[in-house]
């Protein structure tokens, strides 16, 4: 039943809305960021927080907010992704999509596609360097920088009985961190609390006010942005608790305001036990270093000055036709500013060592030296294990190389993951096309098509691109193509290839079905290069043989099947990527009709089940019912 409309406000402020996963199965320390998300908001809104599977128009009929706010993209196997249904609803109210992830992260495609069904055009993202990580995002992106709350994270007043204090993880993702800990610990005592994993429940995770009160015991505290040089929240933790920040100089952590030797210490391997050894003869200036980082965070960087959102929200309530919001740095103010200038949305370069490893990847890559080019992209997987942008340009190295297999294998990971595991409704655009080219290298023409004809609402150049291929191969020349301007760009994607004219796209992709040794497929894509699009134009009926006949009929099938199986929440046992094989369905409704047997036993023989377990656990006053037996 739907509840009545209106629920008076419980103060002056605008109200928001806030989709929010459930995040309750998380340790506490984690929580704690979370919450924190709630309690800054609440600092400007009045918030109202859903963290369950619900109807948008019912949730604005109820509440009916001024804003709303989609959180997306989270990398996690314990936290609940909620369904949102009907988000078309309601069109004036603005929604905000919030990318709460690392922005290098493989749930980006997640994120995108999360933000494309519930039709959210601007984002604002936790991570400085997220523009440079996916740059199709870049004009309508803005940064909600990372903070704490000064509540927990002050001076306690403690007497400094650390030297140097080292906590979180200090393994790939971190060189310098693993630099400065291998260096330091070694010449100071220094008390270590390792990092147990991001779902570890362990109790030795200590946070909170336990871990604010060991860093405002401590002299220095080491902490770094990850490889790709990010502002995290240990750099406003350890000033904000009036310690001293040892980091590495990058720019994401000069726009947050810190300047070497007056606020926090830049070192790197080479000069950090020169400045350690002379801060502590000099304490009179350690103290002065370390009472002004505490100024700095404590009046720039708690949840009260991170109001990137509600700036935001106010600006757009009177924004004009030729205007646009523009950020042109994390930490200062958003301002409106004509769309005839030149002042657009303003993102930090960082240059990590991983994007850097990319490009000098793809430099190689297009130079045709495919080896030299792996090499690189295997680096860069050494630091970030589980990020698509190297798996992808893999995939690309060795279909030149003719190694067809290791090519699916490497294009197939990244797409399982998303579809699988973090259950997005699409992939991302680009590596759907070279699965589909991963496909036909292979010389699966059937499978190829299939594939080009799911989700038939995701759209890309080079997605369009693939699928016109596929069914000019399928239909033997018989095709329309659609000039390179007239190609569709309504999806983003976390990829960037470079951008090929038609005939120079064939002919790469020509270069990879012969180095896989197809060679007829090859000879007739050089055929559709030679031909004029005109006369390809004009072509507007396709006979079809009795060949694509019956695939066409089994297309429609599988793409009835995939829905159906989708409505009965039957599993996917190939992890997310839909069946195409009749085997593959016969299996998946054996095993789930086999669960539902048990289910239907279990209910028909409920009270006798019951009844044994009274009898085995008389002295348990327990109470069983049917949800904890299923």
């Amino acid at each position: 039943m739907l509840l009545h409309s209106h629920i008076e406000k419980k103060t002056n402020k605008p109200r928001l809305v806030f989709f929010q996963w459930n995040h309750s199965g998380l340790p506490m320390f984690l929580q704690l960021h979370m919450q924190l998300h709630v309690k800054c908001l609440s600092e400007f809104f009045d918030l109202i927080l859903i963290n369950k599977d619900c109807d948008y128009q019912q949730i604005c009929d109820i509440y009916q907010p001024d804003i709303t706010l989609f959180e997306s993209g989270y990398r996690t196997s314990i936290s609940q992704k909620i369904t949102i249904k009907n988000t078309s609803a309601y069109p004036k109210i603005p929604k905000l999509g919030l990318h709460n992830g690392d922005a290098w992260c493989d749930c980006r495609v997640g994120f995108i596609s999360d933000m494309a069904h519930w039709g959210i055009e601007t984002f604002f993202s936790i991570g400085t360097t997220m523009a440079e990580h996916t740059p199709e995002l870049a004009e309508n992106l803005f940064v909600w920088p990372n903070f704490i709350d000064s509540d927990i994270y002050r001076d306690y007043g403690l007497p400094k009985i650390v030297p140097v204090l080292f906590n979180g993880n200090i393994n790939p993702l971190y060189p310098w961190r693993q630099k400065i800990y291998n260096i330091v610990s070694n010449c100071y005592p220094s008390l270590i609390f390792p990092h147990l994993g991001y779902e570890s429940q362990s109790p030795i995770m200590f946070h909170g006010e336990q871990y604010a009160r060991t860093i405002n015991a401590s002299w220095f505290v080491p902490a770094c942005g990850t490889v790709a040089k990010e502002v995290v929240r240990k750099h406003f933790e350890i000033p904000g608790s009036r310690s001293c920040l040892i980091t590495e100089k990058t720019p994401s952590v000069e726009a947050a305001g810190f300047v070497d030797m007056q606020n926090c210490v830049f070192a790197d391997e080479k000069d950090v036990l020169d400045k350690l050894n002379y801060l502590f003869k000099n304490t009179h200036e350690l103290e002065k270093i370390i009472n002004a980082g505490y100024q700095l965070v404590q009046s720039q960087h708690t949840l009260k000055q991170r109001d990137q959102i509600f700036q935001w929200f106010n600006l757009n309530k009177d924004l004009k036709i030729n205007q646009e919001i523009v950020q042109v740095s994390p930490f200062k103010p958003l301002s409106v500013v004509e769309k005839s200038t030149d002042v657009k949305n303003t993102h930090i370069v960082s240059d990590g060592l991983h994007l850097k490893l990319l490009q000098h990847g793809d430099e190689k890559l297009w130079a045709g030296k495919y080896d030299e080019a792996e090499a690189f992209f295997l680096k860069c997987l050494n630091y970030i294990p589980w990020m698509s942008e190297p798996k992808l340009k893999l995939t690309i190295c060795n279909l030149y190389k003719g190694n067809v297999e290791n090519a699916l294998d490497w294009i197939i990971k990244p797409i399982q993951y998303n579809l699988g595991s973090y259950k997005a409704l699409d992939p991302d655009p680009v590596e759907w096309a070279y699965f589909i080219i991963s496909l036909l290298c292979k010389g699966n023409i059937n499978e190829s098509i299939i594939r080009a004809n799911q989700f038939p609402s995701l759209s890309h150049p080079e997605l369009d691109r693939a699928r016109l291929v596929v069914n000019y191969l399928r239909n033997k020349g018989g095709l329309v193509l659609i000039p390179d301007g007239q190609l569709s760009t309504s999806r983003y994607s976390i990829h960037k290839l470079p951008q090929l004219i038609f005939t120079d796209w064939i002919n790469h992709l020509c270069f990879m079905l012969n180095a896989c040794e197809q060679v007829d497929y090859s000879n007739m894509l050089n055929k559709l290069v030679s031909l004029k699009v005109e006369s390809l134009e004009k072509s507007n009926s396709v006979t079809q043989s009795l060949e694509n006949h019956l695939l066409s009929i089994r297309i429609n099938w599988i793409k009835k099947l995939n829905y159906i199986f989708e409505i009965l929440h039957i599993p996917n046992r190939k992890k997310g990527l839909p069946s195409i094989s009749i085997n593959d369905f016969a299996i998946r409704l054996g095993k789930w009709a086999s669960i539902d047997s048990v289910k239907r036993f279990v209910l028909k023989n409920l009270s006798t089940i019951k009844d044994h377990l009274s009898f085995h656990n008389s002295s348990s006053s327990a109470k069983i019912d049917n949800d904890e037996l299923l």
